[in-house]
């Protein structure tokens, strides 16, 4: 009789599971089609904002432009071109992740400085398929100013969570990185300027 009511118990215990992990699929697929839809509505608005602002020289400064769209500061876009993807990139990250569910953020630096780091979500439609990039691939940066920074893949690894100094003190011109599925580490692509 009790291994009945321990048979049932677990029965209900592994539905209930099943039923959560499910929940949990069906959430992190809408918020990846949220973050996804809502890039790909402010991509127009950045070009639109780049071809107005476009300056003849952008002088000797290492502080790139800045233009406010909708609330939010944004340094321009990436195209990273193997996977398809155009991101407006906001101007800084807040720490909190409200920013990262909209688009990419920079982190540190700037494309004048060679040393961008750009945060962004795992989603699919932002940075969750990074590690689909190969060396040799190309990223390209487009900033407020219309000025185009070319990149190629260098390298791409795993790093801890807890390994700032990895992004921020790399040895790249560009770094674009995420978090693993785990949460637990990051995905890095760090990137050599080309053009």
């Amino acid at each position: 009789m009790n291994r009945n009511r321990a048979g049932i118990a677990c029965i209900i215990v592994g539905a209930v599971l099943s039923i959560s992990a499910l929940l949990l699929l069906l959430y992190n697929r809408n918020e990846d089609n949220r973050a996804g839809q809502a890039a790909q509505m402010l991509w127009p608005d950045v070009q639109n904002a780049i071809s107005q602002n476009i300056k003849e020289s952008r002088g000797d400064s290492e502080d790139m432009t800045e233009m406010e769209i909708d609330g939010y500061g944004y340094i321009g876009y990436l195209s990273i071109l193997p996977l398809e993807l155009e991101l407006p990139v906001i101007s800084e990250w807040d720490g909190d992740y409200n920013r990262l569910q909209i688009a990419p953020c920079r982190q540190f630096g700037s494309t004048r400085s060679d040393d961008l780091v750009i945060a962004g979500h795992n989603y699919n439609n932002h940075f969750g398929r990074l590690s689909d990039l190969t060396e040799g691939d190309q990223v390209k940066f487009t900033d407020m100013d219309g000025e185009v920074s070319t990149y190629e893949v260098a390298s791409i690894g795993v790093i801890a969570s807890t390994d700032i100094e990895a992004v921020q003190d790399s040895e790249y011109d560009l770094v674009m990185y995420t978090c693993t599925y785990s949460g637990q580490d990051r995905v890095m692509v760090g990137c050599k300027r080309i053009l």
